[in-house]
């Protein structure tokens, strides 16, 4: 099975310094598409549990918010409130490959963090680490992602149970989160020094104070409040419910996804409504957690909502998988509808943060609701990845500016022409006008989303385009759609040298050597695309998105950082890039599930075979010596050597930064 591997610290930096400037990106994602506001960009600050943040978008608790790389991709790409992936105590979950189908609607069956709980407290303060030099250190970013473009918050989420909770490695975990002083400092001794000034920085002792609170499906109402209550009280922590969709109960949720919106084929399961609270017992929890939060001077919220526990009637999966987790478009108008409900039975008290189908399209007026956070996740995996961000916030740029408004608040009071009611509702019964407003929006978005045929399944059936040609390890139509639809930055492109060589293979037998007839090595691009395992969990999204047939994470070459990794992939093929004093690189290669490797060292090449090994000057054109394993014909595939040879000089070629290159340039080997 895949696992992430975290990166090297200092490996991520020099990428975050390096790569802007080499290539105008970060992680591959192009500057062109970071969000950089500037002095005309009007204000669309918020406060989150009384933190201000500079926007109320950022990626949902998921697969974008994982790993370091992550977050800062989210951040560039306009983020400012980061959801982060959620951590339990069983944390060597056993998940499907490949687990994320964005066909079109949007399923998935993972449903917790990959890494190990330390690991995740690691990759969050790394991540924190990475934004904060982005902001105050390096010159790309200062003036557009300074402290003036909006304070960032991070949002730390649990789950499942109380006793998971409770247990030491979760606790621990919350100290870490509570002070990260000594990862902090373990970390800043891992900044290159040629970034030296970076260590200097004063990051934050505090990752988050506030956790939004995820029990998925099945746990009774006094677990989750007996999880809530704990902690608020016990570890002083602001706190938000997840909410499921089933809380909507069947009649209304099933006459939604299936009658109104068109979804014949999507079943919901029996198990999600036994599992799950009544609207009423929701609603009641929430009032009494709402009392509990004040009494303890803390607040609480909750959050709309979790994914939808459905019959799994595709093929996506592997065998096995009877169920699976709706998300993306049709979850919008479920949860908008239910989140209206529940605001009608509880008042504006109670804060909600949004996350379900978020898109352009119904960001803008979704923030108009006074939602924080609205973020998203199935949305971020199509085409174009975290760069969807930004156009959120240019949409709901937009929005404000048509109101003739200066201010997000200003435009949630003004949008639907709601503000005198909400000032009177606001005298009435006390609160603030713009939560109100918010408050009375919510139905008007929850009316307009059941309205609004783009949610309907005749216009959710499309499959991504595919054309008749299939991956090779070298070579394909290069359009890059694989690069940001991956949210661990795995997969990357590295320059080759366009062109045809002639050469023949080589054979020996008894001492003897003769060349073949003469074959043709051809690179028909100036860029390749790779894959960095060690960031790939084998999710499935690039496939989904790729023109071609075959997968980039299957097809293309997968590079791992350490042997380790790299023997632990047994069988999978892959290759390793290891270097050694005065200048020798060697790639090692498991191809058809057999070693090989290239040795680049100063005027030779040797390549290695499980039949032998065979030298060449550096041209790789005249054979210096065979070393053949058996006195027998022994052929060396001279166009394997090429095709090594392309792989090796391109990675290797810091024209352009990659994950594999950056431990040289960081100059850690």
């Amino acid at each position: 099975m895949a696992e992430l591997i975290p990166a090297p610290f200092a490996d991520l930096v020099t990428r975050l310094y390096l790569e802007p400037e080499r290539q105008d990106a970060l992680f591959e994602l192009p500057k062109r598409a970071w969000y950089l506001p500037g002095p005309e960009t009007v204000d669309m600050s918020v406060k989150f549990h009384g933190h201000n943040a500079g926007n109320p978008s950022g990626p949902a608790s998921g697969p974008h918010t994982q790993m370091a790389q992550n977050i800062l991709l989210s951040y560039i790409a306009g983020g400012r409130i980061m959801e982060l992936k959620t951590v339990q105590v069983n944390d060597r979950l056993d998940i499907p490959r490949p687990c994320i189908d964005m066909t079109n609607v949007g399923y998935n069956v993972e449903w917790s963090q990959e890494l190990r709980v330390e690991e995740s407290l690691r990759e969050y303060v790394a991540g924190m680490m990475l934004v904060t030099m982005a902001r105050h250190a390096h010159p790309i970013f200062q003036e557009s992602l300074s402290t003036a473009a909006g304070d960032i918050i991070y949002d730390i989420s649990l789950g499942y149970d109380l006793e998971g909770i409770k247990s030491a490695k979760v606790q621990q975990y919350l100290d870490g989160i509570r002070d990260a002083t000594a990862e902090i400092e373990k970390l800043r001794r891992e900044i290159p020094r040629q970034f030296g000034k970076a260590r200097d920085l004063d990051f934050r002792k505090q990752v988050s104070s506030t956790l939004t609170l995820s029990t998925f499906h099945g746990c009774p109402t006094d677990e989750i409040e007996g999880i809530s209550e704990f902690l608020m009280a016990e570890r002083d922590l602001d706190v938000i419910v997840k909410m499921n969709p089933p809380t909507l109960g069947k009649e209304r949720l099933e006459h939604l996804l299936n009658d109104v919106m068109g979804y014949k084929e999507i079943h919901v399961r029996d198990s999600a409504y036994t599992g799950s609270q009544t609207f009423d017992e929701a609603v009641d929890m929430c009032r009494r957690l709402r009392d509990f939060a004040k009494r303890h001077g803390k607040n609480f919220g909750c959050k709309f909502s979790n994914t939808l526990e459905v019959t799994n009637h595709r093929d996506f999966f592997p065998d096995g998988n009877e169920a699976m987790y709706l998300s993306g478009l049709p979850l919008h108008v479920i949860t908008l509808t239910l989140t209206d409900l529940f605001r009608q039975a509880v008042g504006s008290e109670v804060p909600i943060s949004f996350s379900a189908g978020i898109d352009k399209g119904n960001f803008a007026a979704t923030a108009a609701c006074g939602f924080v956070p609205v973020t998203s996740c199935s949305d971020l995996l199509k085409t174009g990845g975290f760069a969807r961000l930004g156009d959120y916030l240019k949409a709901l740029e937009k929005e404000i500016k048509a109101t003739d408004s200066k201010s997000l608040d200003e435009h949630i009071l003004r949008v639907h022409g709601n503000e005198n009611e909400a000032r009177k509702l606001a005298k009435e019964r006390g609160g603030d006008p713009v939560t109100w407003a918010g408050y009375l929006n919510t139905t008007v978005a929850a009316e307009a989303a059941r309205a609004d045929k783009r949610y309907y399944h005749e216009a959710n059936s499309r499959v991504p385009k595919r054309i008749d040609s299939h991956l090779e390890i070298l070579d394909c139509i290069t359009c890059n759609k694989c690069l940001p639809v991956c949210p661990n930055a795995a997969n990357f492109a590295f320059p080759s040298e366009k062109g045809e060589i002639t050469y023949r293979n080589y054979t020996t037998e008894n001492g003897e050597g003769t060349f073949g007839d003469p074959l043709v090595f051809k690179v028909a691009k100036t860029s390749q695309i790779a894959n960095y395992a060690d960031f790939c969990n084998e999710c499935g999204n690039c496939d989904t998105f790729c023109p071609e047939y075959g997968g980039p994470y299957i097809e293309k070459p997968s590079f791992y950082l350490t042997r380790a990794s790299f023997e632990e992939a047994i069988p999978r093929d892959g290759f390793l890039l290891e270097t050694q004093g005065s200048g020798v690189v060697i790639l090692n290669a498991r191809i058809e599930g057999q070693p090989h490797s290239l040795e680049k060292r100063p005027g030779l090449y040797i390549y290695t075979t499980p039949e032998g090994a065979i030298d060449f000057d550096e041209a790789m054109e005249n054979v210096k010596e065979t070393r053949p394993t058996t006195d027998g014909r022994t052929t060396f595939d001279l166009g394997r050597a090429l095709m090594l040879k392309v792989l090796l000089e391109g990675v290797m070629d810091t024209s352009r930064v990659n994950q594999v290159n950056a431990g040289v340039l960081a100059g850690r080997f």
